[in-house]
């Protein structure tokens, strides 16, 4: 069963259920733009709702988790880093009304696989990084989340 997070108690919900993802890592990303070439070559773009991304983590405290992110609009993924291991010691999860501009208010989500991460302050030096101060993170509309049972 999936659980929309659609408030602050939401957040904080998912946060304690999930240890804050301490001691977690990201095991596969999957986005869907919704666009496609039909056989005629004519375009579809997919719509906001269309683009989405499932993200799968597993910790050692925890049972695997499956994010579920709709209405993606940025998404950044950190792969291998020099001298740096993959875990999460502690995710960012918050609302933000302030990525569209000054005159738009829309309520996105920001996730990330740091806690110290904030979306207004973020800034990629250099396309790689080899200090590990890079984050994954999905800006979206809604985020979804369930736990995974083994079959």
């Amino acid at each position: 069963m999936w659980n929309e997070v659609k408030n602050e108690i939401d957040i904080e919900n998912l946060m304690k259920e999930y240890s804050d993802f301490h001691d977690s890592c990201i095991v596969s990303i999957n986005y869907h733009s919704g666009a496609s070439v039909n056989d005629k070559g004519a375009m579809a773009n997919g719509g906001l709702r269309e683009h989405s991304i499932e993200m799968i983590l597993h910790s050692q405290c925890n049972k695997p988790i499956e994010l579920r992110f709709t209405g993606v609009r940025k998404c950044n993924i950190v792969g291998w880093e020099d001298n740096y291991f993959c875990d999460i010691f502690g995710a960012y999860l918050n609302f933000h009304s302030d990525l569209l501009g000054k005159t738009r208010d829309d309520k996105l989500i920001v996730w990330a696989d740091w806690n110290g991460f904030n979306p207004i302050n973020y800034m990629e030096e250099k396309p790689i990084s080899t200090n590990g101060k890079y984050s994954t993170y999905v800006i979206a509309e809604k985020l979804f989340w369930r736990t995974m049972t083994e079959d």
